[in-house]
């Protein structure tokens, strides 16, 4: 078989195979909310982890309540110390802001967080075998400004 064939034929059926609805979820939480189809990431910004930081189990009621209506809210530095459980890193030029995450399957992935100039992608990636329902993580960031727009995904790999 020609090897031009032959590609043609790989990247054809991996297309038909991207095109089949392979959700990785049996239930869509209500603050999953992803980018416009077609969106490029290629020149977004990989926010540094060291600015990133999961509100801690005792906490998380808290702040699902603080963004029952909103992706984002600002906190002070002591709100955002109490939602993690302890003072943030020194990030100089930056404010703590409380937002909405989800995943999938915590144990075996880890949050990404993407910034586009007034945009900003929350992204937990992980790997699973089987469907699993969504659930929620809210995290504090500490980022220059505050975002227009908020996207929050999650996607799990076999």
């Amino acid at each position: 078989m020609n090897v031009k064939v032959l590609f043609a034929c790989i990247l054809l059926s991996g297309i038909l195979i991207g095109c089949r609805d392979q959700r990785a979820w049996t239930t869509e939480d209500s603050w999953y909310r992803p980018p416009p189809s077609g969106t490029s990431f290629w020149k977004w910004a990989k926010l540094d982890r060291t600015r990133m930081h999961e509100v801690i189990e005792s906490k998380q009621s808290d702040a699902e309540r603080l963004l029952q209506d909103v992706a984002i809210v600002e906190l002070t530095d002591q709100q955002a110390a109490e939602f993690i459980g302890q003072a943030l890193p020194e990030a100089p030029g930056t404010k703590p802001y409380l937002v909405r995450g989800v995943y999938l399957n915590r144990e075996t992935g880890g949050f990404s967080v993407y910034i586009l100039e007034d945009q900003l992608l929350i992204r937990h990636s992980s790997l699973g075998s089987s469907p699993s329902p969504m659930k929620r993580q809210a995290l504090v960031l500490q980022l220059e400004r505050r975002p227009a727009e908020v996207f929050v995904t999650c996607s799990m790999a076999q």
